[in-house]
């Protein structure tokens, strides 16, 4: 019976068959594709990062700046609800002390931070007013001050990651490019039913979303050890020439497109319906243009870290240090480019 690439090592090993006795003659009567040569000297992969984030609660959405950003995806999350502290406020001559509860009946935990604002004497300059236990505004005795939510202060201040659960993943760039597009997103109808399926379910949580600018970048892959390859010198070329020659890799939706379709595979998102079993696909015309030009792999990285949370789906935790990674075609076709035997055998 033939093991598969992807399979468990018929040694016993526990890793997959492609990383360990693949081209051991001992398991020839059982491999498939025998090791499976590159189809091409040069494999070629779409790579996008994200280069900005922001967290904000829905209601701030028409407050986030875009005259310098472009925000090209949007995460809905569930946190745990977040609160000033009721009296916590306190105005001493070097700092402000506020305390931030995390929480309302169940696993309830108290964040104290203190902050300067300036180095003179924060009780003969300051005041403040709390309202609604969301929103903190210190004055000082010139007439200005700052305005600041406790979202962003727990985000600003806290230790320890804010616990992101991802509920939902969408574009927040128009399809032409707008950019208004993302204070459109207040009224997003899946977006309103989460609202009111939280809301009415657990008082313990609240909803905040993620606005990110993504980056994309070429990455490439030559081995010209191995000599072995599935298509000619003359294809190897052409290939090669295709890629490189077409347009620079500035975002567009096609860009847009594939980086969504990857982290709705990967999260699996409760509210979303698209992507969550179906991808790659190459029959999908919303980034056909990785097929034509014959790239061999997407990957998708995010650093939540920069804005202090920790994102997670019910089926999926996200660690910065290990990038979203697909294959667009079948490994038991073509060889992924991050498939690297670095033996001299």
């Amino acid at each position: 019976m033939a093991t598969e690439r992807n399979e468990p090592c018929p040694c016993g090993s526990g890793k997959k068959f492609k990383r360990c006795c693949i081209d051991d003659p001992r398991y020839s009567s059982t491999k498939i594709n025998n090791g499976l040569a590159r189809k091409y000297m040069c494999e070629f992969a779409l790579h996008t990062f994200s280069s900005t984030v922001v967290m904000c609660y829905p209601n701030n959405l028409d407050k986030v700046d875009v005259s310098e950003k472009n925000y090209h995806i949007y995460m809905v999350h569930e946190i745990p609800r977040l609160s000033f502290v009721k009296d916590s406020v306190k105005i001493f001559e070097t700092h402000i002390e506020v305390t931030i509860q995390q929480g309302v009946l169940e696993n309830v935990t108290m964040h104290k931070f203190e902050f300067a604002l300036l180095e003179g004497n924060h009780k003969e300059i300051f005041t403040y007013e709390l309202l609604n236990n969301k929103k903190l505004i210190i004055r000082d005795n010139v007439g200005g001050g700052i305005e600041t939510d406790v979202l962003s202060m727990y985000l600003e201040l806290s230790k320890q990651p804010l616990k992101s659960e991802v509920l939902y993943v969408g574009q927040s760039y128009g399809k032409a490019g707008e950019r208004d597009a993302i204070q459109r997103l207040s009224s997003h109808s899946t977006l309103q039913e989460i609202l009111a399926d939280t809301m009415n379910r657990d008082i313990e949580v609240e909803i905040t979303i993620t606005l990110w600018e993504f980056t994309p970048r070429l990455i490439s892959s030559f081995d010209g050890i191995s000599k072995k390859y599935l298509t000619s010198e003359k294809e190897n070329v052409e290939h090669l020439v295709k890629v490189t020659s077409a347009p620079p890799l500035w975002i567009d939706n096609q860009i847009i497109n594939i980086s969504e379709a990857a982290l709705i595979n990967y999260f699996k998102p409760e509210y979303n319906e698209k992507f969550k079993n179906n991808f790659p696909d190459i029959t999908h015309k919303g980034y056909t243009f990785y097929y034509d030009y014959d790239y061999n792999a997407v990957t998708v990285e995010l650093d939540p870290s920069c804005i202090n949370i920790d994102i997670f789906s019910k089926s999926k935790d996200y660690s910065q240090f290990r990038p979203i990674k697909y294959h667009l075609n079948s490994e038991e076709e073509r060889r992924s480019i991050f498939d690297i035997d670095f033996s001299t055998k």
